[in-house]
């Protein structure tokens, strides 16, 4: 997307917020890094733009604390559902996903927000927005919105950090950047030496590793298991038995912690397996599925899409099953994938 096409939409935002009196702020299910940068940058955008409206952050879920070194991270509302506290609010802004499923278990409540607008960076057909900026050739959102809303401005050292946390964490700490993406390297440059660090020493800050994760991390790495698809190529997932989470009174961003750990240094790193998922069972009874894969191996976007459970990146993504039990959704993947030819990219 060019320069006039940011500036374009960066006005008829503007626009739409300075008509309304209440906006609220979310992203998808599932917090990550650059769904927790993307919200934080654009209320810092917001509050500081029109300090006289009411600006929120309310997510679906469980409150996810190893973000709260981050500036403003105390502003955002962890709720059972963003669709049951949007009574008064005028414009609804969706970050880091345009399919409104994708941001509460009761999407047709979510249309009834008079306005609504989706910042997104993910393929896949979107839902209808009142405004909408789609760019899937952006390395992250964190990136869409720097580049939207901040490109040629000074850029303060709280803002540096939230960019940076976005782009590393949807680029795998830059190591799954495309070339058709590399000049975020040049803005990562330029945050870099305004933050201080050293990428290492930066995530140091915020993914540390709790006892309690490992444990989580080591029943994920007991049950990998390697299979073989007529069709398909060859794979690798795990799970975490419910009972397992439930015995021991495992909190969701636990869950999600070490699932984070085992996609990003398990899956897909095993010789002759290049793509894989993970099942993790969570605290509303529902079951998460992550998958992961190399180039010239299974989109796992349309994978997901097409099982009709949520969608993301061709290389990552992400979606829940209705099933409370891990193994009877792994069944379920099984059985469709003996039924139905991959895309592969």
């Amino acid at each position: 997307m060019d320069t006039h096409s940011f500036e374009q939409f960066r006005n008829d935002f503007f626009q739409l917020v300075s008509e309304s009196t209440s906006v609220v702020i979310t992203a998808h299910f599932s917090p990550d890094d650059d769904s927790i940068a993307s919200v934080l940058m654009l209320y810092a955008i917001l509050t500081e733009k029109f300090p006289e409206k009411s600006v929120r952050i309310i997510y679906t879920g469980e409150p996810v604390t190893r973000y709260a070194v981050f500036a403003g991270f105390e502003k955002i509302k962890f709720v059972d559902d963003v669709a049951n506290h949007l009574e008064g609010v005028d414009v609804l802004v969706m970050l880091d996903g345009s399919q409104q499923h994708r941001f509460s278990k009761f999407p047709e409540k979510l249309v009834a927000v008079p306005k609504t607008v989706a910042i997104d960076h993910h393929a896949g057909v979107p839902s209808t927005f009142t405004l909408s900026l789609v760019v899937p050739k952006s390395s992250s959102n964190a990136e869409l919105i720097y580049h939207t809303f901040l490109t040629g401005d000074p850029i303060s050292k709280s803002m540096a950090e939230l960019i940076l946390l976005g782009i590393i964490g949807d680029t795998g700490g830059l190591a799954h950047v495309p070339a058709d993406q590399s000049s975020v390297f040049s803005i990562v440059k330029e945050l870099i030496e305004i933050v201080g660090v050293s990428i290492g020493e930066f995530r140091s800050r915020y993914s540390t590793l709790p006892q309690r994760v490992f444990a989580l991390l080591q029943e994920f790495v007991h049950n990998t298991t390697y299979i073989h698809v007529p069709r398909w190529p060859d794979a690798q997932y795990t799970f975490v038995k419910r009972s397992v989470a439930e015995m021991g009174s495992y909190s969701d961003e636990e869950m999600s912690a070490a699932s984070h750990v085992y996609l990003s240094y398990y899956l897909p790193r095993i010789t002759g397996y290049n793509w894989g998922f993970v099942i993790s069972p969570r605290s509303d009874g529902e079951c998460r599925m992550s998958s992961r894969s190399l180039p010239k191996s299974v989109n796992v976007r349309v994978l997901h899409e097409r099982l009709g459970i949520g969608s993301g990146h061709d290389r990552a993504a992400g979606g829940a099953f209705k099933e409370s039990d891990p193994e009877e959704c792994i069944k379920k993947v099984l059985e469709w994938m003996k039924q139905n030819e991959p895309a592969i990219l």
